[in-house]
């Protein structure tokens, strides 16, 4: 894809900066070369998907600021665990805007897991020590698979608190991104008829424009999930932020648009998580 406005090629020093020009060599410079220019290839062509991260990114960091302050104790360590799994989404979105799907999937599926933890700690507080003490030895490590491991779809993602989509990501990521299953590697490898011989390759980067579409927006949808589970968590603090709850209202306004343009641009059936 062409460099925005410009209607050409992006050359080398448009990827790269003198210092990367000198150290990077090899097939990797090549690689590092097609994942940068993935990267603002992308955001040229999903703008509205771009604008949606973006809005939730500043949400997120609203939140955060308005519990800076925490005033009880016991919501200390479900607050690092939310920031964690923030902290996971950026690395996602970088991730998945460079067309690294499967990478992205695989990072947010910790981020997932890390809010699922903070959000079950948030309504039993007793766990923090569980959580807090389970690489300190056996019985420790066995008490905390017992609390939240265990019948682990009841028990981290409960559909009386709202957490039961944010599964359905969890479990998607997990085969198509985190594990090595038959579907993750189809999507991924090429066969390529050579004479007599069968050449395999590995595509690294996703290049379907309507799957990097599907993909992207289905990362969104589970980022946004994310970010539901820490606000519903803090609600009762943050509604009395008319600034947040203004951006809240404008991100959903966006999200709406961005799913309608997808589906408009690609003909689709939009997935049934998407509703």
């Amino acid at each position: 894809m062409s460099q925005a406005g410009t209607g050409r090629a992006p050359t080398e020093d448009d990827l790269l900066l003198p210092f990367e020009k000198k150290r990077l060599a090899g097939d990797y410079k090549d690689y590092f070369k097609t994942k940068r220019n993935n990267f603002f290839a992308t955001i040229q062509a999903f703008p509205g998907i771009w604008q949606c991260f973006s809005m939730l990114d500043e949400v997120w960091m609203r939140e955060f600021g308005d519990l800076q302050r925490l005033r009880e104790v016991k919501h200390m360590l479900p607050g690092i665990l939310f920031m964690n799994g923030h902290a996971q989404f950026r690395i996602a979105w970088e991730l998945g805007f460079s067309c690294c799907i499967g990478e992205a999937w695989n990072v947010l599926r910790s981020g997932i897991e890390s809010v699922a933890h903070a959000h079950k700690i948030y309504r039993e507080p007793r766990l923090a020590e569980v959580w807090s003490a389970k690489d300190d030895g056996p019985k420790e490590l066995q008490a905390f698979k017992y609390a939240f491991e265990r019948n682990k779809k009841e028990s981290l993602f409960p559909a009386h608190h709202g957490l039961d989509k944010l599964h359905h990501f969890w479990t998607q990521f997990s085969e198509l991104g985190t594990h090595t299953t038959v579907s993750s590697l189809a999507r991924r490898f090429e066969e390529q008829q050579m004479a007599e011989d069968v050449n395999w390759q590995l595509n690294y980067f996703e290049a379907d424009m309507e799957r990097i579409a599907i993909f992207l927006f289905s990362l969104f949808l589970a980022s946004a999930h994310m970010e539901k589970a820490f606000h519903d968590c803090f609600e009762m603090r943050l509604k009395l932020d008319p600034t947040l709850v203004a951006k809240r209202r404008e991100l959903g306004k966006a999200i709406e648009r961005t799913k309608q343009g997808i589906i408009k641009r690609f003909s689709l059936k939009p997935p049934a998580i998407w509703t």
